[in-house]
Formats: C-alpha cells, sequence, structure tokens
C-alpha cells in the first residue's frame, strides 16, 4: 500500500456536513474534511480518522492543493460529493495559479531590488506565514529529501518548514 497523500483540506458550513468515509465511522465533518488519495482512489475523512488511520491530520501535514482556510461554495459542496476528481484539479489549478503568481511576486521583487534606487522607491517585502504557502507534491517530496540529506533530520516535524520552503524555492527556480 502506498503512503496516503493529502491533497486538500476543505470546510463546509455545518449544515451542509459531509460523512467521512473512514471504515466504521460515518460521522459528520464541516471544519476540516480531509481529501485523501489512498492507493489512487479519493476519500474524505475528518480529523480524528485521519490521526487513527495515517497517524497525521492537517495540522501535522500540508496539503498538496489547499490551505485549512479554504471554504467551499455550495456548488463546490455538490460537488464535492458529485465529482471529487473535478474538485481536486479545480483545487489543483487554483493552487497552481498561486504558485505562478507568487513566482512571478518574487521575480518582481528580486529585480526591483537589483535596480538602484532611493529608499523612497524601494517596496517592502511582503510576508507571507509558512502554513500558508502550499507546494505541488513533487516538489514538496524533492525539498524535503533534500533537506533530509543535507540536514540529517525529519523535514515534516515541526521547525523545519522554513528549510524545506528554501529547497522548494531552489528547485523552482532551477526550471
Amino acid at each position: 500500500m502506498a503512503e496516503p497523500l493529502l491533497l486538500g483540506v476543505v470546510g463546509v458550513e455545518r449544515d451542509h456536513r459531509i460523512r467521512c468515509q473512514a471504515p466504521g465511522c460515518n460521522h459528520a465533518v464541516y471544519k476540516a474534511i480531509h481529501l485523501v488519495d489512498l492507493d489512487g482512489k479519493l476519500q474524505l475523512y475528518g480529523s480524528q480518522c485521519c490521526g487513527k488511520l495515517f497517524g497525521w491530520t492537517s495540522k501535522t501535514r500540508n496539503a498538496s492543493y489547499t490551505s485549512t482556510e479554504r471554504r467551499l461554495t455550495a456548488e463546490e459542496r455538490l460537488q464535492l460529493e458529485t465529482n471529487t476528481v473535478e474538485l481536486i484539479g479545480k483545487l489543483k489549478a487554483e493552487h497552481e495559479a498561486r504558485l505562478a503568481r507568487l513566482k512571478e511576486q518574487d521575480r518582481v521583487a528580486e529585480a526591483s531590488r537589483s535596480v538602484v534606487g532611493s529608499a523612497r522607491n524601494r517596496q517592502p517585502q511582503r510576508r507571507i506565514g509558512l502554513r500558508s504557502i502550499v507546494l505541488s507534491p513533487e516538489v514538496e517530496r524533492q525539498a524535503k529529501e533534500i533537506v533530509r540529506l543535507k540536514y540529517q533530520v525529519d523535514p515534516g516535524l515541526a521547525g523545519w518548514r522554513g528549510l524545506v520552503l528554501q529547497a522548494a524555492r531552489e528547485i523552482m527556480n532551477k526550471d
């Protein structure tokens, strides 16, 4: 069995809860619905079931295509039940667009830093919370492997996210 992949964590209104798909669970979930790819099959779990089944939740592992703040619209909620694959595709497209914007902002910021100018013309750097940055699964895997080999630590543990993001940025800048 392959390692389960956390594709996204979404939320819905309390009145529109979904059922956890863990074996024997069937609890209503609305705050943190975990979209998990389990051997090619998409499953929806609550936080507690993810913790019991896999040993992790969205608080200890970052999702591939969302952050925990992502709330679904009524249309997306319907998609979650009827066509989860299409919803994942939409979340992935949003994620890639967000990455492209961030990459462009980094490029513009780098270009503006290289231009010699007065202090008045310089723009302050925008701070981004480390939890809000979502990496593609392949880049995150490569970045974690780099950190694991270079520093001989478990990059999934708290406190190493900054080094993983730095390694990911270097990987993405190679492209």
